[in-house]
């Protein structure tokens, strides 16, 4: 049995980071750290996509909002505020099949471009939990209550689609990605792919690039770009929880998580001439590919107190989860050229890349209110209640997330690179409130629900606010029941299709609509 000091151990030690500075010339570190730019793609985004999580439980937790962390008696308690966990006063087990309905609507920015809609539907499963209730004979703990269950916490299945005319091109990221090197020494997976198929070329032989759209002085002329994005993936969570209730008063519990992370993403991009204004240039697709598996461990511990019989208030902690990652990923170039008369159709494909690292999510802090309505005694069951409000304040600050890239070996050029990516999501993330709120009047066996939800944007030097509402049924007898929630969320972001320091750079606009409907199917035991 692992100790209340090796729990410790086990979940902050990863958080403890020896930073120290090694001597080397600095040429030898940037030219080593030019040599990795394909192979370390990490940054802000990423750390963001993983630390992301939806309040995904049973049909209840989510038509309420996911504010039932002061209330308990329900699975959604495991991923949330554990002690709710205490308030079953009977075993249970519970199923939540879903469907996902994710719609994207993306335009390029700064130009006359349309707006591109994207939908894409997907069954999946969404909660299973089993409750295992047991009740003291004496004694002040009224219940000792073991919790095991899966959850979905994030689904990664999206589909975008954007075009339109826009100056400047792929090509210019790769010319800063190549001057200065020799041909032979370009990377694999990204600027050494365009020398290879001819999209940048030295033509003075003394290592520095130039592309057909340098060949044009006016970097206003515009080409045609376009790019579909698809994505598919989840991240469930295994979590063992065990909770007590103490005097009907005092509510505390523990939930050990283990997400099981899998993301698979595919973008096509692609450049053409449709105007005839680059020299030689006709078109280029830009194909890449990346796979990405890991586990984690977290730790949550959450409690309540019932002031009375109408007030409980609520409080939970979530750890740090420390993700190991593999990504797997591969890149290929066509470039297509008119030159002497003659049309060239070259490729070049990037060897399979294989890059392991850990990422380590941000701290959680929740607060929880519930107001039970009526009869009272919502955890007690002595009464049932008429209903209830409830709502949840969730802070979390994406910017404390923080990657790890040498677990095992130490190398100059990947602390480098592990430096400026943690640097990249210090300066682009931010702090942020998540805030729900949820209600349930009860009438006979049914039961009516509503939610809505508000959640600050994770990105820096922005003030936007994503809204999402909730609604749900159920029928509840004494041996079984049977619930449905309807969840719809909107985001709004932005999304940049290559970095580049020197030459114009596109931004699109998605806007987002994830409409989730589950139904739970749940026995007493």
């Amino acid at each position: 049995m692992i100790s209340p000091m090796g729990f410790i151990h086990l979940f902050i030690s990863p958080l403890i980071r020896i930073f120290y500075q090694m001597k080397i010339q600095t040429a030898l570190l940037f030219i080593c750290l030019l040599a990795l730019q394909g192979l370390m793609a990490q940054s802000a985004s990423d750390a963001l996509r993983f630390s992301r999580l939806d309040r995904n439980g049973g049909a209840r937790y989510i038509s309420v909002m996911g504010s039932l962390g002061a209330l308990g008696a329900d699975f959604g308690a495991l991923s949330t505020n554990p002690a709710g966990l205490a308030a079953f006063r009977r075993s249970e087990l519970a199923l939540t099949p879903g469907l996902y309905h994710i719609s994207n609507d993306s335009r390029l920015l700064d130009g006359d471009n349309g707006i591109y809609p994207d939908d894409l539907n997907r069954f999946h499963f969404n909660n299973g939990n089993i409750v295992a209730a047991h009740q003291p004979r004496s004694g002040r703990w009224k219940s000792a209550n073991l919790g095991i269950g899966i959850t979905q916490m994030a689904t990664y299945r999206s589909q975008r689609y954007w075009e339109g005319l826009a100056p400047g091109s792929l090509t210019d990221r790769f010319v800063e990605l190549a001057d200065g090197i020799q041909p032979d020494d370009l990377d694999a997976f990204e600027a050494g792919l365009a020398y290879e198929a001819g999209a940048i070329y030295d033509q003075n032989n003394d290592n520095f690039y130039t592309s057909d759209f340098l060949l044009v002085p006016d970097r206003s002329a515009l080409v045609r770009k376009e790019q579909t994005i698809t994505t598919s993936g989840y991240q469930n969570e295994l979590q063992l929880g065990f909770a007590g209730n103490y005097d009907h008063k005092l509510y505390l519990g523990a939930t050990v998580g283990i997400p099981i992370l899998n993301y698979e993403e595919s973008k096509r991009y692609r450049e053409e001439d449709q105007l005839d204004t680059i020299p030689f240039f006709n078109s280029l697709i830009w194909q890449e590919d990346l796979s990405s598996s890991g586990t984690g461990v977290n730790l949550k511990l959450g409690m309540i107190y019932r002031v009375n019989q109408m007030i409980r208030v609520g409080a939970a902690v979530h750890t740090p989860t420390a993700f190991a990652i593999t990504d797997n990923y591969t890149k290929k170039l066509t470039y297509n050229f008119t030159e002497n008369g003659q049309n060239y159709n070259l490729d070049a494909s990037s060897p399979d890349g294989v890059f392991d690292y850990r990422l380590y999510t941000p701290w959680r802090l929740i607060g929880d209110i519930g107001l039970v309505l009526g009869g009272g005694g919502g955890l007690t069951g002595i009464e049932r209640p008429s209903g209830f409000i409830s709502a949840e304040i969730e802070w979390v600050d994406y910017s404390t997330a923080s990657f790890n890239f040498t677990p095992e070996v130490d190398n100059p050029a990947f602390r480098e690179a592990e430096r400026q990516a943690n640097q990249a999501i210090i300066e682009t993330l931010q702090d942020a409130l998540n805030i729900r709120l949820g209600g349930e009047l009860a009438y006979s066996i049914f039961r009516f629900r509503a939610g809505m939800g508000f959640s600050g944007t994770e990105y820096a030097n922005n003030k936007l606010w994503s809204r999402s509402w909730s609604a749900g049924l159920g029928i509840r007898d004494d041996n079984f029941y049977i619930d449905l929630g309807f969840r719809r969320q909107s985001r709004e972001e932005g999304y940049i299709p290559y970095a580049t320091a020197t030459a114009p750079e596109l931004l699109v606009n998605t806007k987002q609509v994830q409409d989730l409907f589950v139904m739970t199917l749940g026995i007493k035991l």
